[in-house]
């Protein structure tokens, strides 16, 4: 088994579109903020209520 790494070139064939794509991929992510969702709730009860036995 290969244990290097595997590279891809790409091309691009709007430059305008290559461009905005390199300044999207050199700022930072901006942070969501995570919507509390019924089941991860429902999740987190029946994880605080469980009883070893």
């Amino acid at each position: 088994m290969a244990t290097s790494s595997i590279t891809k070139d790409f091309y691009a064939k709007d430059p305008v579109a290559f461009e905005r794509l390199k300044k999207e991929l050199e700022s930072k992510p901006e942070r969501k903020q995570v919507v509390e969702s019924p089941s991860l709730k429902k999740g987190r009860e029946k994880l605080a209520t469980f009883v070893f036995r």
